[in-house]
Formats: structure tokens, C-alpha cells, sequence
């Protein structure tokens, strides 16, 4: 209920910024200019074995975000955008550990072209994206477990649309949906935090997807708006686990999901 009432807060704030700076008119047309603002979200990744549920680490997350678009060709357009957002979570599993740090960064290249309609813009897209997550679990749980650092790192195909509409002369609807299919996925886990006998630890991740929502209210300087981000990452590919040199079995990175839900505000340029 807290994280509800944080978002909805910062959402009426910020609509209050954004009626007071709006412009006197925007196009619904994708326009060369620079986006950078801020993110505030909640955050949840959970893992099952066999279906049944295995670990979890939720809290808040804090970004800055921003984008760069250039218009080429006819009604055409190139977008570059960076994401940063990091914050403490809370484990849960072999017992639980609260205070855990929590990192994520993002990069994207997309592509597309605006298709105008009676009253409205439609504009598919797709590119390429990489996303990298780190998180810290070292130290003990509160049953004696020992914690380790883990590096999460995903190259994905986004495939999606946007549709824009105009709600005034200086003020657009702006909603996205976008489907991003896992190219490759690499988990790193250091269990050598845990045991120094252990070589660390990398699987790959061959089959997942991830799915993306948004809707903003902009206008030519403002942005503002909620956005749903989940992924759904299936069994990683075994390797052998060594110790002091010896295999003594195979490592599986679980299926997992990560749900996020979060408030953002840009400056547009």
C-alpha cells in the first residue's frame, strides 16, 4: 500500500509540473529532439524449481532514464535510449536478508516509422537491447546462509508499437506495447563469496521473452506517465560446478520472473 501511495503522489505532482510548463503545440509525429528524466518503481524477481517457489528479491528502485531520436528519411526514425536504476532489495528463501544491493542498466537501439491516421499516429518499431542486472547477496541470511554476488545479462529483439492522439493543441496521449524476445541470457554467480573453493559460475539462457506497457501524458517540454515492465526467463543450460579443481555436479539457473511497476518524468529537448 505504501509503494501505491508513492507512486500515486509523485504521479500528481508531477502532472502538476507538467500543466504548468506545457507548450503552446506538439505533433504526433516523431520529432529529432533528447529526453532525460527521472524513475521510481517497485520491483519484484522471483525463481521456482519445479514449480514450486524458490527465492525472491523485491524493493524499490531509482533511474534516470533518457533517449536521443533522429528523424530519417520519410516519417522514419532512429531512437537510442539508456536506463539506470538501482535500489535495495529484500531476499527471501534460505531464510531472509534485508539491504541487499540492487543494479540495473539498459541499452537500446530501435528503429521505426510513423504511420498518421485520422486523428492519430500509429508507429512500429524494433531494434536491439541489452540489459544487465547485478545484485549483491553477500553475507548471512537469517538461517546461516551464505549469500553471493550474482550478474544477470540479457540481448533481446524488441519488437512494438506506439500509438499517439492528441487530447488538446499542446498536450498528446502517447501508449506503447512492445514484446521483446530473448536473443541470449547469461547468468554469472560468483560462488566463490560463498566458498573460496568454488570456481564461479556461468549459465546461458537460451528461451525467454519479455513484455513492455507505458502510457504518457506529454506535451513539448514534459513527459509523464506510468510504465509495466515483466520478463519471463525459462531453465538456464547446466554446467558442471567445480571445487578446488574437481567437478562435483551441475549448476541450473531457475525459470524466473521480474515484474516492475513504476512512475517516470522527462525533460524533453
Amino acid at each position: 500500500m505504501r509503494k501505491i501511495c508513492l507512486l500515486s503522489c509523485t504521479l500528481f505532482l508531477v502532472n502538476i509540473s507538467l500543466s504548468a510548463h506545457a507548450d503552446t503545440s506538439i505533433s504526433l509525429m516523431k520529432t529529432d529532439g533528447y529526453e532525460i528524466g527521472l524513475q521510481i518503481s517497485s520491483y519484484k524477481y522471483e525463481e521456482e524449481v519445479d514449480g514450486e517457489f524458490f527465492m525472491s528479491n523485491e524493493g524499490n528502485k531509482f533511474g534516470l532514464v533518457g533517449n536521443a531520436t533522429n528523424t530519417i528519411g520519410y516519417n522514419s526514425y532512429l531512437v537510442t535510449e539508456f536506463r539506470i536504476a538501482s535500489g535495495d532489495v529484500d531476499y527471501t528463501g534460505s531464510g531472509t536478508k534485508s539491504g541487499n544491493f540492487d543494479r540495473l542498466w539498459e541499452l537500446r537501439i530501435t528503429g521505426g516509422q510513423d504511420y498518421e491516421r485520422e486523428g492519430y499516429v500509429i508507429s512500429p518499431y524494433t531494434g536491439l537491447g541489452v540489459r544487465s542486472l547485478f545484485n549483491d547477496l553477500r553475507g548471512t541470511t537469517s538461517t546461516g546462509a551464505v549469500g553471493y554476488r550474482r550478474d544477470s545479462e540479457y540481448w533481446y529483439l524488441p519488437v512494438g508499437v506506439t500509438h499517439r492522439f492528441r487530447i488538446s493543441a499542446d498536450s498528446r496521449i502517447s501508449t506503447n506495447l512492445e514484446y521483446d524476445y530473448l536473443i541470449r541470457g547469461a547468468q554469472k554467480t560468483y560462488l566463490s563469496d560463498a566458498d573460496p573453493g568454488y570456481d564461479d559460475l556461468v549459465n546461458e539462457q537460451k528461451d525467454g521473452y519479455g513484455l513492455r506497457l507505458s502510457s504518457a501524458h506529454e506535451t513539448s517540454s514534459l513527459s509523464v506517465g506510468l510504465f509495466y515492465n515483466y520478463w519471463n526467463i525459462a531453465d538456464s543450460e547446466s554446467e558442471t560446478t567445480i571445487y578446488y579443481g574437481i567437478p562435483t555436479g551441475t549448476g541450473t539457473e531457475p525459470k524466473n520472473e521480474t515484474n516492475e511497476f513504476g512512475v517516470q518524468i522527462l525533460c524533453r529537448f
